[in-house]
């Protein structure tokens, strides 16, 4: 995903290290749901087998 003409304001990691897909998708989920409340968006979404990044932002509009 291209991040040109956006403004990264953050990264939020989720460690997934010895966690079960039900336990991932509800951190994962609850994640979503409070970046969502903050009024920010998800830029860019890149995953290890440790971790998940959520790149966090918004439009720059300057």
């Amino acid at each position: 995903m291209s991040l040109i003409g956006k403004k990264v304001l953050g990264v939020k990691v989720i460690n997934i290290l010895e966690e079960n897909a039900n336990a991932i998708e509800k951190m994962v989920n609850e994640a979503i749901h409070e970046i969502n409340r903050q009024g920010n968006e998800i830029l860019d979404i890149q995953i290890t087998g440790d971790n998940i990044f959520l790149i966090l932002g918004g439009k720059n509009n300057g």
